[in-house]
């Protein structure tokens, strides 16, 4: 992947190469990495797909990284919603747990 860059005013003009061919964009300065960082994904995905087969086409290339991608951004915000879920649950019955044991150690000092 190649890079170029244009100023103009506050946003910034990005020449990348993905898979060959050249694009544009018009981007922020703050979001230049993750631009940049994104092409060279597309780009490598591109290039691991049509793994040096001449016979696929580009846009075949491209559907099935945008798919590939697609899928891997899906399973890691799966992965995030199940991994934020509180199970509500057990934290309740662990509390009693706690609660149980500190009300059984006041007891014991004749706190209660």
């Amino acid at each position: 992947m190649n890079q170029a860059t244009e100023q103009h005013s506050d946003t910034r003009q990005i020449g990348v190469e993905i898979a060959g061919q050249s694009y544009k964009f018009a981007v922020a300065p703050e979001h230049e990495a993750a631009l940049l960082e994104a092409a060279a994904l597309v780009d490598g995905r591109m290039a691991k797909i049509k793994g040096g087969s001449a016979s696929r086409g580009i846009e075949r290339v491209a559907v099935m990284a945008a798919i590939s991608i697609a899928s891997d951004l899906l399973n890691l915000q799966q992965k995030q919603a199940e991994d934020s879920t509180l199970p509500v649950e057990a934290i309740q019955n662990r509390l009693r747990e706690l609660q149980a044991r500190a009300d059984e150690a006041l007891r014991q000092y004749g706190l209660d």
